[in-house]
């Protein structure tokens, strides 16, 4: 299964008819994938987006991205002996997404996860990048216990976990920035990306 989509499912963001936000799939027909995904796909022309295809490259080369989970293409451009490149992955891309839309099989999965942006790429502002809860993410989880309302569901659970007497967890908010950052973008109205983008900044970003 898909790493992505496996997380997708862990957090509740697939809904139980199969059909979720995590991808944004409208409807089964006769589309080709690229007008299901539209301004969600990176451009697949010279070298526009190249820092993002190198992204999902590496992304795809990680460890946790099992081989055996990919389709044999995928396969082939995820092993480094083969001498692949972020081209290679772009023109991959630029190929599948020309193919009908036949729902979320694995092929679409995989469009998802390499072939469109991530969070991170479409936030006004700088993730941030402390690998530690030091200075910035201390900065960040002040502004969340500081608030009495206005957080959203996700961000009151975190806060919770931010001033447990018990069991308190101060990576909490770190943890689910750093998960958002790596989510398939859908739209800037996702409330999850709105969360971020106003939680999960850099200290130029967060607002109080």
């Amino acid at each position: 299964m898909n790493l992505l989509y496996k997380g997708a499912i862990t957090t509740g963001i697939i809904g139980t008819g199969g059909v979720g936000t995590y991808y944004g799939i409208q409807a089964l027909g006769t589309t080709k994938v690229k007008d299901q995904l539209k301004n969600r796909l990176l451009s697949t022309i010279g070298t526009t987006n190249q820092s993002q295809w190198e992204a999902r490259l590496a992304s795809l080369r990680e460890d946790k991205v099992k081989k055996e989970d990919l389709t044999s293409e995928l396969q082939e451009i995820k092993d480094k002996s083969k001498n692949k490149t972020w081209e290679s992955l772009r023109d991959w891309c630029s190929s599948k997404v020309e193919e009908s839309y036949e729902g979320e099989d694995l092929k679409f999965k995989e469009i998802v996860s390499y072939c469109t942006f991530r969070n991170k790429d479409k936030f006004k502002g700088t993730v941030i990048s402390e690998t530690t809860v030091s200075t910035k993410w201390t900065k960040a989880n002040g502004i969340i216990t500081g608030k009495s309302e206005g957080l959203s569901p996700t961000l009151q659970a975190i806060k919770k976990k931010l001033e447990a007497s018990s069991g308190k967890d101060t990576s909490a908010l770190k943890k689910w920035c750093e998960e958002t950052y790596e989510t398939p973008w859908t739209t800037n109205e996702d409330p999850n990306f709105q969360d971020a983008q106003q939680y999960c900044l850099d200290d130029s970003s967060l607002t109080s």
